[in-house]
């Protein structure tokens, strides 16, 4: 087995942002190591560049260091987005990926167009479905079928 350090991007800062940290791993290749490293929670791996460095090899001393600064790190006290002020000055901007037309909220910008004769006749059927719903859940209740009761 042998150690590894990958740097990789973490998320949940903003979607034009990211958190560069340094993941310590001990695997058996680099390709191993790069494999455990995208699954990592908090790793931005639906981004093609989700790996900024590595994975490189590295001696023992070294691979405990860094893995002290990631299990200490501050990112992982946030909690929320709210508490984003604890390592704001540690955040990049990603160019690659920005909000939909520069909008802070990604709604939509359109309406989608309706038919209203279409709406009309939806809500007619459903209103019959129910209708006719309530008259057998209520011959159901009372015992009445057809005019009989089941006494």
């Amino acid at each position: 087995m042998s150690y590894y350090l990958v740097k990789c991007k973490f998320g949940h800062v903003g979607r034009d942002k990211y958190l560069p940290l340094i993941i310590a791993l001990v695997a058996e290749s680099a390709k191993e190591a790069s494999n455990r490293a995208k699954y990592i929670g908090g790793v931005k791996r639906d981004h093609k560049d989700w790996c900024l460095e590595g994975p490189y090899e590295v001696d023992y001393e070294s691979f405990e260091i860094a893995r002290e600064a990631y299990r200490n790190d501050v990112y992982f006290e946030k909690h929320s987005r709210s508490r984003l002020y604890l390592f704001n000055e540690r955040l990049v901007d990603e160019p690659n990926y920005s909000r939909i037309n520069g909008i802070k909220t990604n709604t939509k910008s359109y309406s989608k167009f309706r038919d209203t004769a279409l709406v009309d006749f939806k809500r007619k059927k459903e209103k019959v479905i129910i209708e006719s719903l309530s008259k057998y859940q209520f011959n159901e209740i009372t015992g009445y079928h057809n005019g009989y009761s089941r006494v």
